[in-house]
C-alpha cells in the first residue's frame, strides 16, 4: 500500500496534487492515463521519501477516487534513483523488506519481486566486470554490487544457453 500526501495549497488553487512514496516509473505504470506523472525534487515532502507527485486540474469525485484507489493498492519498492545511487557511490544498497512488501509474502517472493523492479540494465551498475548480487540477510535484502565475471548461470539469460547479447543500452 502506497503512502500518500495531499498538498492542500494546490487544492485551494482548483488543482489536485498528490504526493506518494511509489517510484516515478511504477506510478506511470499505474496511472497512464489519469494524472500528470511527475518527479519530486522537492525538500517538502523530500524527494528521496516521495519520489513521485501526481497532478490533475480540475479533477471531478471519480476521477480523485480511481486515482486513490489504484495508488492504495499498489505495492511500493524503494525509489530506484537511491539504489542506483548508493551502488555507484557505495557498492552496496540495504533496506528492510517488510517495510515496503505485504507481511504475507515469503522471503523469496520479495527477492523476486526486487529483482523484477532493479533497473539492473543500467551500465552503472551493470556491465560486463560488474554485476549485481541479491541476498536476505535476517530481515533486510541487500543488494551488492560484485567485481569481475558474474558466475556461469548469471552470465546466460537464455534457457538454451546462449549468451546475452552485450552492448551500451540506448533505450
Amino acid at each position: 500500500m502506497a503512502r500518500i500526501i495531499h498538498d492542500l495549497k494546490a487544492w485551494g488553487e482548483g488543482r489536485y496534487r498528490l504526493y506518494t512514496d511509489l517510484d516515478f516509473w511504477d506510478a506511470r505504470k499505474i496511472l497512464r492515463m489519469l494524472a500528470a506523472v511527475r518527479r519530486n525534487f522537492g525538500e517538502s515532502p523530500p524527494g528521496d521519501q516521495y519520489p513521485t507527485q501526481l497532478m490533475v486540474d480540475a479533477p471531478s469525485p471519480q476521477l480523485r477516487r480511481e486515482i486513490e484507489k489504484r495508488l492504495l493498492r499498489a505495492i511500493p519498492s524503494p525509489p530506484r534513483h537511491l539504489i542506483v545511487q548508493a551502488i555507484t557511490l557505495s557498492g552496496k544498497f540495504s533496506f528492510p523488506w517488510r517495510r515496503y512488501y505485504p507481511a504475507r509474502w515469503s522471503p523469496s517472493r520479495a527477492l523476486f519481486f526486487t529483482r523484477k523492479r532493479l533497473p539492473l540494465n543500467q551500465p552503472v551498475i551493470r556491465s560486463r566486470y560488474k554485476w549485481v548480487e541479491l541476498t536476505i540477510v535476517g530481515e533486510t535484502i541487500v543488494i551488492e554490487q560484485r567485481q569481475g565475471m558474474p558466475p556461469r548461470e548469471a552470465a546466460f539469460g537464455d534457457k538454451r544457453g546462449k549468451p546475452e547479447p552485450w552492448g551500451p543500452s540506448c533505450v
